[in-house]
């Protein structure tokens, strides 16, 4: 018999090396011709025979084409532990003893650590078995570039295999595999722990699961080799439910990979049969069988108690009335619980209400999209399951059934949340008052996750936007009306997500620019910009009037429209986007004002930054229009150390908001784009000749104000307090090259300053003074000590 690693060391070899000599190929196919009954027989090894204990008892076993073995007490003991750890043949274990003594050498070990490093070489080996299926799937599925008749001779190869059985067989060792006995995860008097290949101790429960995970993938892929049967859904489905009442241990991973992973073997066989059509019979198997029909329905709208296990159904229930929009020709009808006949629509629309109402849309962003287990999993297997889900929502949204049951939830959200300001009295709500509140919001959480699920998956793979007309008439029907910025904030995601790609950047702004949609366009961002300029000038002209305050809704709406036009820049044409927005100047005309909140700031610069690039220009305009409306930087004293001093008259500068703003409610938005813009600006500069010298003002905000106290300030978001630190760093950098050192300006800095690590705060007047080579000099010596 061949060993199972060697046969993924050929199967690797030939698939995922440079490519395959005519001679390999041949090989290939000849080991898997001496394994196909292995396969056929996937995992499945003779169990304990009274018979053969008796032998091993006897201390002189035969085991094949080998001549007689001498057992000693303890060979007996470990094959024997073996063999009920396992449930394995007593010979097979004596097998096993002798391939470990021949791998370790284990003379002088002790009886414990002989057990686990056999019971770890069984592991290896059905753990070889298991990813040379799984790489002759990917061969086939995931086309990485092979020669077709390569594939073709694999493909006939698999077929074979699942159509005699092999997809039964790993539904049920999945299920097998998360019992606690032998055969499973292990029985309570078995070892729990194993040795893998590299002598590490781990849990025999963990390499279960593992072991779960890969069969999982396995059956994914192979439902695209061999159309699902009736018998094989209802089994899955089954299986399904089983993996999601586990993927309540958020803690594991594994777990919460497996659930999903057989999640979309149930979704990815219905959308693939159901875009085959009602009149190709031939290649659906289910679409076809009147009496599965029925009961998959019944089975799929009983309720379940396990609140995850019935997140996961919902997923299930719009994936088949995706099924049975597409394959229904009106033949069957289900009995309903008062005995009437339900129509196919009539099942159809059951399926849809009792997804949406439970918000699987929802659902399958919190628990599968977003969770540390899919954002880390393969990219390839990533990819083919947002395909699929890109699939299943535009047939959704394609079909009149579809259609109408979006807009029903749009009208929902859009009677829920009638206001753009938020409710500021929600806090002092009576208890009764605020459970309604909240039920009436969550009511109109459905059609916002539609929104928004949208986007999860076109942010991650903007191609597949690409002829995607019933997408784009659903963005025009989802653009109309908002009566809440919740929705419209939802909608301009929406959009950023497809503009991701260069058709998608243009097609995005070709919408907003064509006033398509009423009150959504680039009109309303740019005339909101200028309304908010001249209120605050209005008051300004009062010296007792106070600023009016951004109202939150705007003001999350404008920075929702700003990320869009961030997206549009960056992924558009080059040439194209140079015409795009021929003014700019109304993206500063909010930055000087201590009313606009912080957030709508960075966004604005964020936005601003994607400008840099356009043209040379455009680029000395944005220089213009930045000294002209942003806000001054005012060097005050340094914050060397842990000592400060304040400034005596409180002018609002960027200063004043980084320390009285930002750092009070420890978020620091706008002062990050201050430092990306002014980086991008900077980077671009092509003038060298005062070395920097007119950046000092600058640097020393830079040095002083945001990277020497940086590690003693709060931050609500650790990501964001790193961003800071970088951009600091990135700026020296920049200054340190423009400065262009030499020998003679290190000489002259060191004669100036020859104790430069103790500089005390006292000295600020005569630090202003020196080169900005001193003050590089003072900035290396804190970074580095930090």
């Amino acid at each position: 018999m061949v060993s199972y690693r060697q046969l993924l060391s050929t199967v690797e070899s030939v698939l995922m090396g440079p490519e395959a000599l005519p001679h390999e190929r041949a090989e290939l196919m000849h080991i898997l011709g001496e394994c196909l009954p292995d396969f056929k027989k996937f995992l499945e090894y003779p169990g304990p025979r009274a018979a053969d204990r008796t032998q091993v008892l006897s201390k002189e076993v035969r085991l094949p084409n080998s001549p007689p073995t001498i057992l000693d007490d303890q060979d007996v003991q470990i094959a024997l532990k073996l063999s009920d750890d396992l449930n394995l043949n007593e010979v097979d274990s004596v097998s096993l003893l002798v391939a470990a003594h021949q791998e370790w050498g284990l003379l002088g070990r002790e009886p414990l650590e002989i057990l686990r490093l056999s019971a770890g070489l069984w592991f290896a080996e059905r753990r070889a078995l298991i990813t040379t299926l799984y790489t002759l799937l990917r061969a086939v599925v995931l086309d990485e570039g092979h020669e077709n008749d390569l594939v073709a001779d694999i493909h006939s190869y698999l077929e074979e295999l699942f159509t005699s059985g092999l997809r039964q067989r790993l539904i049920t060792i999945i299920k097998e595999l998360n019992r606690e006995e032998p055969a499973g995860s292990g029985g309570p008097q078995a070892d729990r722990y194993v040795l893998d290949s590299r002598g590490a101790l781990v849990q025999r429960y963990n390499v279960a699961q593992r072991e779960r995970l890969g069969l999982s993938q396995c059956l994914v892929l192979s439902l695209l080799i061999v159309r699902i049967k009736s018998q094989e859904a209802k089994d899955i489905l089954s299986l399904l439910k089983d993996c999601a009442a586990d993927a309540n241990d958020f803690q594991s991973i594994v777990k919460v990979q497996i659930a999903y992973t057989v999640l979309f073997g149930l979704v990815i066989p219905l959308v693939s049969d159901a875009l085959s059509g009602p009149q190709d019979t031939s290649v659906s198997v289910i679409a076809s069988d009147n009496a599965f029909r029925r009961e998959f329905q019944g089975t799929v709208m009983a309720t379940v108690n396990d609140v995850t296990v019935e997140g996961f159904m919902d997923i299930v229930r719009l994936a088949w009335a995706v099924f049975m929009m597409f394959t229904s020709d009106g033949s069957f009808a289900v009995v309903t619980s008062s005995g009437s006949q339900a129509s196919d629509a009539m099942n159809i629309r059951l399926c849809l209400e009792r997804a949406c109402v439970k918000n699987a849309f929802k659902f399958i962003l919190v628990r599968v999209l977003r969770t540390a287990a899919f954002q880390n999993d393969d990219e390839d297997m990533v990819y083919m399951y947002n395909a699929y889900l890109h699939k299943m929502l535009t047939s959704f949204l394609s079909h009149s059934i579809g259609r109408e049951k979006v807009k029903e939830l749009k009208e929902r959200a859009m009677n829920a949340l009638r206001s753009y300001s938020v409710d500021k009295t929600y806090d002092s709500m009576s208890d009764d008052v605020r459970a309604q509140q909240q039920a009436i919001e969550a009511h109109s959480q459905p059609f916002i996750c539609v929104l928004e699920l949208l986007t999860e998956v076109y942010q991650k793979e903007p191609k597949l936007t690409e002829g995607n007309e019933a997408l784009w008439n659903f963005v025009h029907f989802a653009g109309e009306d908002h009566t809440s910025y919740q929705t419209l904030v939802a909608f301009l995601n929406m959009l950023t997500a497809l503009a991701s790609s260069e058709e998608g950047a243009k097609k995005v702004f070709q919408l907003l620019q064509s006033k398509a949609i009423r009150s959504v366009g680039w009109h309303t961002l740019f005339n909101s910009l200028n309304v908010y300029e001249q209120k605050f000038k209005q008051c300004l002209q009062n010296p007792r009037a106070l600023l009016p305050d951004v109202q939150e809704g705007d003001a999350r709406a404008l920075v929702a429209y700003l990320r869009v036009l961030q997206k549009v820049m960056e992924t558009g044409n080059l040439m194209e986007r140079t015409q795009w927005f021929p003014d700019i100047e109304p993206l500063f005309k909010l930055l000087p004002y201590e009313s606009v909140p912080p957030y709508l700031k960075g966004a604005l610069r964020n936005a601003i930054s994607t400008f840099v690039e356009v043209s040379p220009a455009l680029r000395d305009t944005i220089w213009s229009l930045l000294e002209q409306y942003d806000l001054p930087v005012v060097v005050g004293p340094t914050m060397i150390g842990s000592s400060s001093q304040e400034v005596s008259s409180q002018v609002y500068d960027m200063r004043y908001e980084l320390n009285e703003v930002e750092a009070r409610r420890e978020e620091y938005p706008s002062t990050l784009s201050y430092l990306k813009l002014l980086n991008v600006l900077i980077e671009k500069e092509t003038d060298v000749s005062d070395r920097g010298r007119r950046f000092v003002g600058i640097f020393r905000f830079v040095r002083d104000q945001v990277f020497w106290p940086f590690s003693q300030r709060a931050y609500a978001d650790s990501v964001e307090k790193w961003q800071l630190v970088v951009a600091c760093l990135r700026h020296f950098e920049m200054m340190l090259a423009m400065y262009d050192i030499c020998e003679e300006d290190v000489q002259n800095s060191v004669d100036q300053f020859p104790q430069l690590e103790t500089v005390p705060s006292s000295s600020v007047g005569r630090a202003a003074q020196v080169p900005v080579i001193e003050l590089m000099k003072m900035e290396r010596v804190q970074s580095i000590s930090l």
